[in-house]
């Protein structure tokens, strides 16, 4: 335990560096590359797997886009008037530190009149068989017609953390890699950061987080009324290392 948490603590520091990562070997908590041609490796090992709540949301296996490989995961939601949800899930005691990695493709931009929610964290209440809302990752679009990222902590006295300047500008048509660290601890030693292609936008630090080990963590697409309405994510190439990932690993 002493030599991981040094190897986390000297990844940590080096991580904006992007150095070319190959060789992960036992990093590696858990994998979703969908080589499989299915949703299988969401629910390996259980909990997990996909979820939505409504018609016009769905959650597929898509040859459309692929990070690596040949398949990702196709997520579509046509939400108008409501919030919907077309989500991947995968909920586990995953370690106190660790780092979240997903790759996303966005064929187009859209605009925004409610955040667009794409990644979660989700935690129990005190009820376990109850999934609380926590951390979200959004997107939202700027009047010239740019997608930006943001973060909502859901907790009242935080809720959402300031937007970088310049704001945090995704790429359309082509893959983007969002990475978390994630320190899921209850004191002010919580910590939550985010990469995108490996450059550091966001840092939530002395602040307790959760402290449950059991983690609900979900790529996911939940909004309503965007424009186009029908709107498409694909997913790809997710992780959970003790390592920092960054988008030149191969996993």
């Amino acid at each position: 335990m002493v030599a991981r948490r040094t190897l986390l603590v000297v990844t940590l520091l080096a991580a904006p560096a992007c150095g070319q990562r190959i060789d992960l070997g036992s990093d590696l908590v858990w994998t979703a590359l969908h080589e499989t041609a299915d949703l299988s490796e969401w629910a390996t090992p259980s909990p997990g797997g996909s979820m939505t709540d409504a018609s016009d949301a769905s959650v597929v296996i898509s040859s459309d886009f692929a990070h690596t490989g040949k398949y990702s995961v196709k997520l579509t939601n046509g939400a108008v008037g409501a919030v919907h949800t077309a989500r991947l899930w995968h909920q586990g005691d995953f370690p106190e530190e660790a780092f979240y990695s997903v790759w996303y493709y966005l064929p187009r931009a859209y605009q925004t009149k409610v955040d667009w929610t794409i990644l979660q964290f989700r935690t129990p209440t005190d009820d376990p068989t109850v999934i609380s809302q926590f951390l979200d990752v959004d997107l939202r679009s700027l009047p010239g017609g740019e997608m930006i990222l943001s973060v909502y902590d859901h907790r009242p006295q935080y809720l959402r953390l300031p937007t970088p300047d310049p704001a945090i500008e995704v790429p359309v048509g082509q893959w983007f890699q969002i990475e978390v660290f994630f320190r899921n601890v209850a004191d002010d030693t919580g910590r939550f950061r985010l990469w995108l292609d490996g450059k550091l936008y966001y840092e939530i630090s002395s602040r307790p987080m959760s402290g449950d080990p059991t983690v609900y963590w979900t790529p996911c697409s939940v909004t309503g009324d965007l424009s186009p309405s029908q709107s498409e994510l694909y997913v790809d190439d997710a992780a959970i290392s003790y390592d920092w990932l960054g988008p030149d690993s191969m996993l």
